[in-house]
């Protein structure tokens, strides 16, 4: 049956109306330069490029409104870098950097700032990772504070672990008040290593470790050892990704982040 041409055109416009009213086929109503809204200072796999892109597709529209405010695109900069600049810190730094800026009170660049925390955050390097809430406390409210907002990779790898998770609530159990004493650089020089960063656990828990002292301190290693094998089935392929690494990267992040001043117990810390 033939179809008249002027039904053929409106069905082909319906088509097109629809297909454009989907969501996917959005596009913003703002042109933008994202590369001057962020602070540089990422490092690999991240790059300015990695951010440009995304806010460039996700965060164009916030991106362009406060290009065209005066000082917008200079504060949402530097707060980025603020926050970057401070690494493992990023997540404590977060709101003091945005309050140096006065962030809250400018309207425009809270809006491109959160923009790109919530659409680009990992892209742009910013601290968006959030800790299983099945994690225990670290301690202390204020050593947990520290290790949840600098370890939080780390934390969350290691509770994908039972193994990882008992052995970290045992070194907090077995170091108890001494716990920040554990957490100083170089604690783990000398230990066996079964790569760069990696341990291995056969080796670390043998007889023949090492000398005394040298290596993870007492309650750490009684901890380490006890749970090593706990893997619940064949083990991983990778050093890396057995529970005795898994638990030493969530303690060597604390030890690089600085933790072992808040891991201390607040009647240590009035001690003279």
């Amino acid at each position: 049956m033939a179809i008249s041409r002027p039904l053929l055109v409106a069905a082909g416009l319906a088509a097109l109306g629809a297909a454009f009213s989907c969501k996917k086929f959005d596009l913003p109503s703002e042109t933008c330069d994202p590369s001057k809204q962020h602070g540089g200072e990422l490092m690999t796999p991240l790059s300015d490029a990695t951010c440009n892109s995304c806010l460039e597709d996700r965060c164009c529209d916030a991106v362009g409104v406060c290009e065209r405010k005066a000082d917008c695109s200079r504060s949402v900069s530097s707060v980025h870098a603020c926050v970057v600049h401070a690494g493992l810190a990023g997540a404590r730094a977060e709101t003091s950097c945005a309050d140096n800026e006065s962030l809250a009170e400018k309207r425009e660049a809270d809006t491109a700032y959160r923009c790109m925390r919530e659409q680009c955050g990992a892209e742009c390097g910013l601290p968006v990772c959030r800790v299983d809430p099945a994690a225990l406390l670290i301690h202390s409210a204020n050593c947990d504070a520290c290790f949840s907002s600098s370890c939080c990779p780390q934390l969350n790898a290691c509770y994908a672990s039972r193994a990882c998770k008992l052995t970290i609530e045992c070194i907090v159990k077995e170091c108890g008040s001494t716990l920040s004493d554990t957490l100083t650089p170089g604690v783990l020089d000398g230990a066996p290593a079964g790569g760069l960063g990696i341990f291995d656990g056969q080796k670390l828990c043998s007889r023949d470790a090492g000398p005394e002292g040298v290596g993870p301190p007492t309650c750490v290693q009684k901890c380490l050892c006890a749970f090593k094998d706990n893997d619940q089935g064949l083990a991983p392929p990778g050093l890396a990704q057995r529970p005795v690494n898994l638990a030493l990267a969530v303690y060597q992040c604390g030890v690089s982040a600085g933790c072992g001043p808040s891991c201390t117990d607040p009647a240590d810390a009035a001690a003279p």
